[in-house]
């Protein structure tokens, strides 16, 4: 046996260790997506973990996304939006799993962040390379062409004082080995992109911390997505994003949402309330596009609950991206009703399929389209209302974990079966 294969298992339970005290360290509680409202967002996607995951702060708007997301919009004067796919614990090897179960042809721009639990594991430098080429190769054949990759210096695993010592400095050195390696795989490669390293590059700890991580990785990405803007090629996310979603999938995602099932709440009603005095509408509502059916999850001003799929506008505002607007609905169906002014805009599921919208309605035609600030004000109420459905989805999926390690009434408990 080699040395590093002696060290590896004392490695494996200090990481346990690490792992046990940086649960008592404050992380992200809220919706892993951060947005900034504008025309013609970018989409970025976080996925790994290190400094995607957040460590020191509540909110994302304090970690990597919500400095991401404003830096770029500040840049690049288009919206921006950040999604964060975080793991924590993740390996480089499984990188691939956790890439299949996410849209990534979406995405105008994939951050890859890895390394820092294969450095305190003392992943060997050969399996590394192998996984880090295997995973860009995966990524890059998801991605739309076009997509701008991005990978992040290796640094070592978060820590809390009571896990300094010798092991550590292990972790670090291995973690600057790792990184090496790292910049020799970006460097053969001319499809991903190596954010060049702080000189004091560290784990982030702070707000102010995250702040400069997202200043160098905004300065790297927004030319990139300057370019990507102007190009607008057939194969890029910005034209994939445009094609209706896959009809079978999209209900899929209505399916498990569970949304359906559940009504409006204080949170969507000042929203929707909100809708209504920006745009002096007479009704306005978050809707689901369920089967044949467009279902009222929240509405004001409207006594109906549902529409009949096929007449109602948000079908067609969930085929496309941003804000839909019929300035006259004179000779469609909801003009009988007296409905004559139409905007929305999509709302979608946490994979990203469009289940629904933010719509408002009015009883005067408009003489013309929205302008500039009134579809960036119905793209920030859309956002809001996506984070709280967001939050109802988490919610309704924690509940459904108690519920199903709750054992039914008169059913036997794990002790009961065991002594049987």
């Amino acid at each position: 046996m080699t040395i590093p294969d002696l060290l590896i298992p004392i490695a494996a339970r200090w990481v346990r260790r690490v792992q046990r005290e940086l649960d008592l360290v404050p992380t992200p509680l809220d919706s892993p997506r951060r947005s900034v409202a504008g025309l013609r967002a970018d989409r970025v996607l976080l996925i790994g973990n290190g400094p995607v995951i957040g460590f020191g702060v509540r909110t994302q708007a304090l970690a990597l996304p919500g400095h991401l997301s404003r830096r770029l919009a500040t840049t690049t004067g288009r919206g921006a939006v950040v999604d964060v796919v975080a793991e924590r614990g993740l390996l480089v090897d499984r990188v691939p799993r956790l890439l299949r179960e996410h849209r990534l042809s979406e995405s105008d721009a994939v951050v890859l962040s890895v390394g820092a639990t294969d450095a305190a594991a003392l992943t060997p430098v050969d399996r590394w390379t192998a996984d880090l080429e295997r995973a860009l190769d995966e990524l890059l054949a998801a991605a739309s062409a076009g997509t701008v990759v991005v990978v992040l210096p290796v640094v070592p695993l978060q820590r809390t004082r009571g896990t300094e010592g010798p092991r550590r400095l292990l972790s670090d050195r291995h973690a600057a080995t790792l990184d090496r390696a790292t910049r020799d795989v970006c460097a053969r490669r001319g499809d991903v992109v190596l954010l060049e390293p702080a000189p004091d590059e560290r784990a982030p700890r702070t707000s102010g911390d995250y702040a400069a991580l997202a200043a160098r990785l905004a300065a790297t990405l927004a030319p990139r997505l300057d370019a990507l803007a102007v190009a607008d090629s057939p194969s890029t996310a910005r034209r994939r994003r445009r094609a209706p979603d896959p009809e079978l999938l999209r209900q899929q995602a209505v399916d498990a949402s569970g949304l359906a099932g559940s009504g409006s709440n204080a949170v969507l009603e000042r929203l929707l309330q909100q809708a209504q005095d920006v745009f002096g509408a007479q009704a306005a509502a978050v809707t689901l596009v369920d089967g044949d059916d467009v279902v009222y999850k929240a509405a004001a001003g409207l006594d109906r609950r549902s529409a009949p799929r096929d007449i109602a506008p948000c079908n067609r505002a969930i085929r496309q991206e941003g804000p839909y607007v019929v300035p006259d609905l004179a000779g469609q169906p909801l003009a009988d009703d007296g409905w004559r002014f139409y905007a929305g805009h999509p709302l979608e599921a946490p994979n990203g399929y469009r289940i629904g919208t933010l719509c408002v309605l009015g009883r005067t035609p408009r003489p013309d389209d929205l302008s500039a600030l009134e579809q960036v004000a119905l793209i920030d109420l859309a956002a809001r209302a996506e984070a709280e459905l967001w939050r109802q989805i988490e919610e309704g999926a924690e509940g459904a974990t108690v519920q199903r390690e709750v054992p039914a009434p008169g059913a036997p408990t794990p002790a009961a079966l065991s002594r049987g």
